[in-house]
């Protein structure tokens, strides 16, 4: 893993928006969750979105969500527009299933905007509700192998099924439901995500995600638009 790849993403990301994170421990899967959205948040301001990132409680930091524990309004969060739209990303965001009443925690979620609280209400707030979710992204200190492919397929089977048929694409400029993984493909797995195409599946493999981060810093671009599906 390379940290400081993921390091000196995290930091040109929060200091373009004049922001310092906090509360991230020396955890690595905790320090790739947050090098992921921040990811993100480069992939939207490479294609010339405007990317603002806010704390709801006020101040200059940056408050990382790193567990499914928590309200969200105690959380910092990006805000994304693009072309006059506006969206959001989160920190380990409940969202409810496309299907009946489960709800599934994600990593990194995608969702339209003021869906998500930014104070305490009298109604306890639980979810998002499965419709406001735009996209989402899972985060993984890992190899792929054919195992965790089939895992995550099944997640967007629950989430966002829509994305497992019909060849859907994402509206522009939002990413497929995306795997970020630190490792390589491993055993038959590239031949697996070889035939997603075919099987009219769209989804994004984002392997070696900390050398992605890499060049994506020195190339001043996104560190996922060269792989999308």
């Amino acid at each position: 893993m390379d940290i400081d790849a993921i390091r000196g993403s995290i930091k040109s990301t929060i200091r373009s928006h004049s922001r310092a994170f906090k509360q991230v421990g020396d955890s690595l899967s905790k320090l790739l969750e947050l090098g992921a959205i921040t990811g993100m948040a480069a992939h939207y301001r490479s294609l010339g979105c405007d990317v603002t990132a806010v704390n709801p409680r006020g101040g200059s930091s940056f408050v990382v969500k790193t567990s499914t524990r928590g309200h969200p309004w105690n959380f910092s969060k990006f805000i994304v527009t693009h072309k006059g739209k506006t969206f959001e990303l989160h920190m380990n965001l409940m969202v409810k299933g496309a299907h009946d009443e489960g709800v599934y925690c994600v990593d990194i979620g995608v969702t339209q905007p003021g869906k998500v609280p930014t104070r305490k209400s009298e109604t306890k707030w639980h979810c998002l509700e499965n419709r406001h979710l735009i996209s989402f992204a899972e985060v993984k200190k890992l190899n792929i192998y054919p195992m965790l492919l089939a895992q995550f397929i099944g997640i967007v089977h629950e989430i966002m099924p829509q994305f497992l048929r019909r060849k859907r694409k994402p509206n522009k400029p939002h990413l497929p439901p995306t795997l970020i993984v630190l490792g390589q493909f491993s055993g038959n797995s590239r031949a697996i995500v070889n035939e997603y195409n075919r099987r009219e599946v769209c989804v994004l493999i984002a392997e070696n995600y900390d050398m992605r981060l890499a060049r994506a810093r020195r190339d001043d671009r996104s560190a996922f638009i060269a792989d999308r599906q």
